[in-house]
């Protein structure tokens, strides 16, 4: 899955060039292969719809604030489990990563 390049922030993870963005998700693609995926669910959700319904409010999610390093360690974690080809997703909750499998 090809994700424009416009709005894309760049990081370099072990002399590696990669591409990232966040929108709901962070979505990360590497330069050398643009057909692969990265896709961090971290729980994020608009608090602003759940301002007066603080009973069916979903969990807090950490980080509030989608950081270099953060995108850093979510790359690490995914070539640690053979990220290379592909789309691979992964969740993030109370400061451990999983893969989701589908």
């Amino acid at each position: 899955m090809a994700i424009s390049k416009k709005g894309l922030r760049t990081i370099t993870v072990n002399n590696n060039k990669y591409y990232w963005k966040f929108n709901e998700k962070v979505f990360i693609i590497p330069n050398e292969n643009q057909n692969s995926l990265l896709v961090i669910d971290f729980g994020w959700y608009d608090i602003f719809l759940f301002m007066n319904d603080k009973e069916n409010r979903p969990p807090k999610f950490y980080p509030k604030a989608i950081t270099p390093k953060f995108v850093q360690e979510s790359i690490l974690f995914a070539l640690e489990n053979e990220w290379s080809e592909g789309t691979m997703k992964v969740e993030y909750r109370e400061g451990k990563y999983s893969l989701i499998e589908e």
